[in-house]
C-alpha cells in the first residue's frame, strides 16, 4: 500500500481527510537579482536578500485588450514610480552589494488598480483579478522571505502625487486630522495601533510620535537632505486644508497595522525634482538609501542595511517545516501555496482526491533551504474537495516530516 494511501487511512480512521493538489504545477525558488513574472508579463517581481521591500502598483503602462477599461475609480498614471522603484532598487545595490526586494504592475491603471481591494481594483475581470492576486502574492513571498531571514523589515509602497506643495508624502495610515494632534495625544496606543509602523513601534527606543515626525523620522532624515517631506519636524502635519495621501489598501494590507513583523508606508513623490528625469531618480535613490541605513541603524537595531544581513542570526530563525494554505480558497481557476523548506531535504508533493486515491507526483527531488511557490492550473479538473501533501524524507528514507491540506475547487 503506497504511503498517501497508508496516511489517508490513518486521518479517515480519526475521522480526518488527507492530502493534496493539482496538474500543471510548479514550484519555485526565487533567485536574487532574477525577474519572474505573471501571466503575460502583468506584474514583475526581483526577488532580492535585504530586509527591505519595494513595491510600484501605479506606473504601467500596458493596455491588453482582454482586459477592459476600469469603469470607475481612480485610473490616473503614477508616472515613472516604476522607473522610481528600480531606481532605488540600484542605489540600494550599488551601497550594499545585495538587492531589496521590488514588484511591480505592469499594467496601466485603467485596466487594474492593486492598491485597492479587488473588487474596485480588478472589476470583475478574470485576468485582472489573476494580475491582482499575482501582485499581492509576489509582495507576501518577499515578506514570507524577510521574516524567516530577519523577524522585521521595512516596506515601501512607491505612488506619485500631483498636489500644489511640492514634498513627499509618507502615509502612515494617519490621517491629517491625526497628525494635527500633540505629540502627547499621538502616543497614545489609539493611533499606534492604527498605523503601519505597528511593529516597528513596538521595536524601536523612539517614541511613536518621534517614529513618526522627530529628529530620526523618515520625514526629517529626508528634510536634511534637502527633499521636504511630511510628516517631518519642519512638517509635522500637512497644513489645514492641504491634500495628503495617508496610504492605501497595499499599506494596509502589507504594513503591521494588523499583524506581522513588516512595518510599512506609503511614499508619495512629487515629480520635478524626484520623478521626472533620469538624473534626478538616481540622486534621489541614492539619498534615500543613505536615509534607510540609518533609519535601520535608528529603529530596527543593526548598524545599518547591509549589517541587517550580516547580522541576521539575532533575528528568529525559522527551522520547522512549514506548508501554507492554499490562497485563494475557495478558488474556481487558479491558486497558489507556498512552503517553506528549513535545510537541505528530499521532499515530494503529491496528489490525492477525497477518497485517498493517489493521482499523481507533482514534485520530487532535493530542494535547498528556502521559500518555494507553487501554482495549480485547475482547468480541466471537476469541482470538489482535493488535498495537497508535503513528505520529507530522512536520510534512511524514513518520512521525518509529513503534512496535509484541503483546497475547494468551485466552478
Amino acid at each position: 500500500m503506497n504511503t498517501c494511501k497508508q496516511f489517508f487511512l490513518r486521518l479517515l480512521f480519526s475521522f480526518f481527510i488527507l492530502i493534496s493538489f493539482c496538474t500543471n504545477f510548479y514550484a519555485q525558488q526565487y533567485i536574487p537579482g532574477e525577474i519572474y513574472n505573471g501571466r503575460n508579463n502583468y506584474t514583475e517581481f526581483r526577488p532580492g536578500e535585504l530586509p527591505l521591500i519595494f513595491s510600484a502598483p501605479h506606473g504601467g503602462s500596458l493596455e491588453p485588450s482582454e482586459i477592459p477599461d476600469r469603469s470607475y475609480g481612480i485610473t490616473v498614471t503614477d508616472m515613472k514610480t516604476i522607473e522610481t522603484a528600480l531606481a532605488a532598487r540600484e542605489a540600494v545595490f550599488n551601497f550594499t552589494g545585495k538587492y531589496p526586494h521590488v514588484i511591480i504592475s505592469n499594467l496601466k491603471r485603467t485596466k487594474l488598480d492593486p492598491n485597492r481591494e479587488i473588487v474596485e481594483g480588478a472589476q470583475g475581470n478574470q485576468w485582472a483579478e489573476q494580475a491582482w492576486n499575482e501582485y499581492h502574492k509576489f509582495i507576501e513571498i518577499a515578506k514570507d522571505s524577510v521574516t524567516v531571514k530577519f523577524g522585521k523589515g521595512l516596506y515601501i509602497d512607491f505612488h506619485g502625487h500631483g498636489h500644489s506643495i511640492k514634498r513627499l508624502e509618507l502615509g502612515y495610515l494617519l490621517s491629517s486630522t491625526d497628525l494635527m494632534l500633540s505629540d502627547e495625544q499621538l502616543n497614545a496606543s489609539e493611533y499606534i495601533n492604527k498605523s503601519s509602523l505597528k511593529a516597528l513601534a513596538a521595536e524601536t527606543p523612539a517614541s511613536f510620535p518621534d517614529l513618526i515626525r522627530g529628529s530620526k523620522s523618515l520625514g526629517t532624515l529626508l528634510e536634511e537632505r534637502d527633499i521636504p517631506a511630511v510628516p517631518s519636524s519642519p512638517q509635522p502635519d500637512p497644513g489645514s486644508g492641504n491634500s495628503y495621501f495617508s496610504g492605501g489598501y497595499s499599506t494596509k494590507r502589507h504594513g503591521s497595522r494588523d499583524s506581522g513583523v513588516i512595518s510599512g508606508l506609503q511614499m508619495e513623490c512629487h515629480y520635478n525634482g524626484i520623478r521626472d528625469t533620469s538624473g534626478n531618480r538616481k540622486r534621489f535613490a541614492e539619498k534615500l538609501t543613505e536615509i534607510l541605513d540609518i533609519y535601520f541603524q535608528e529603529h530596527l537595531g543593526w548598524e545599518g542595511i547591509l549589517t541587517a544581513l550580516q547580522q541576521k542570526m539575532q533575528a528568529p530563525v525559522q527551522t520547522n517545516f512549514v506548508l501554507e494554505q492554499n490562497y485563494p480558497n475557495p478558488f474556481n481557476s487558479s491558486t497558489s501555496i507556498r512552503f517553506f523548506i528549513p535545510e537541505e531535504s528530499y521532499i515530494t508533493l503529491k496528489i490525492c482526491n477525497i477518497l485517498g486515491k493517489e493521482i499523481s507526483t507533482l514534485a520530487s527531488g532535493n530542494y535547498s533551504r528556502g521559500i518555494y511557490n507553487t501554482i495549480w492550473d485547475a482547468t480541466g479538473q471537476a469541482s470538489g474537495i482535493y488535498y495537497y501533501q508535503i513528505e520529507v524524507l530522512s536520510g534512511d528514507h524514513e518520512i521525518s516530516f509529513t503534512k496535509a491540506k484541503r483546497l475547494n475547487l468551485v466552478k
